[in-house]
């Protein structure tokens, strides 16, 4: 009498060759995108960006690095990027120096067309979302502002590209936390230029009447 046939069996092996040939995928689809942390973000932080990150590049192909040295002369930019274009081609990578104090972000042709670095790196509490934190104005303590600055630049880099790209991202941590941050330190620069209007304005009066 004949056996009857075990699908299970003959499908098996078809089964675990799909499963390996899917394997280095997956492996791939999560890399390293902090390349360099001197201290600055704490581990919390980093596992986000890395979330925010890996997320992106697995939707939309576009790895976002982050760089924060110690030294520029020890971590020059251009050696990053030669190492990153060995592997990816389409990169963008925000590069910290906290000695001497720098802030860029460095992206291929193809990728600079996803984000507006000029809005990103723009000096103006209303529209820049790095350079303005980085202000005495906002805080007195360096680690502070160097820590929000990193993150909330990152978070902008890939939130835009996600955008570009006509991707949502669920690790995205949303324009709406952006936008509030927004005015409340725009607001707080409001505050801080009418105290030097009315100190200039003070000042010369007391001219006037001596």
């Amino acid at each position: 009498m004949a056996k009857p046939l075990d699908f299970g069996a003959a499908f098996r092996p078809a089964f675990l060759i799909l499963l390996l040939l899917s394997l280095p995928f997956h492996l791939e689809a999560s890399i390293d995108l902090v390349l360099a942390n001197a201290g600055v973000m704490p581990e919390k932080e980093v596992k986000k960006i890395e979330e925010m990150g890996n997320e992106l590049y697995e939707r939309t192909g576009v790895p976002v690095y982050v760089a924060v040295v110690g030294d520029l002369n020890d971590t020059r930019p251009v050696d990053l990027i030669e190492t990153i274009r060995k592997e990816h081609p389409t990169y963008i990578l925000l590069y910290f120096s906290l000695k001497p104090p720098a802030v860029n972000i460095f992206a291929s042709d193809d990728a600079r067309k996803l984000v507006d670095i000029d809005q990103i790196l723009s000096p103006l509490p209303w529209r820049g979302t790095i350079r303005p934190i980085m202000s005495p104005a906002f805080s007195k303590d360096e680690g502070v502002k160097q820590e929000v600055a990193v993150f909330n630049g990152y978070a902008d880099i890939v939130d835009q590209v996600a955008e570009s790209k006509g991707v949502k991202l669920q690790s995205s941590i949303g324009s709406g936390g952006r936008t509030t941050f927004q005015w409340i330190r725009t607001l707080f620069y409001a505050i801080f230029a009418i105290v030097i209007v009315q100190f200039i304005v003070t000042a010369r009066r007391r001219r006037v009447k001596s």
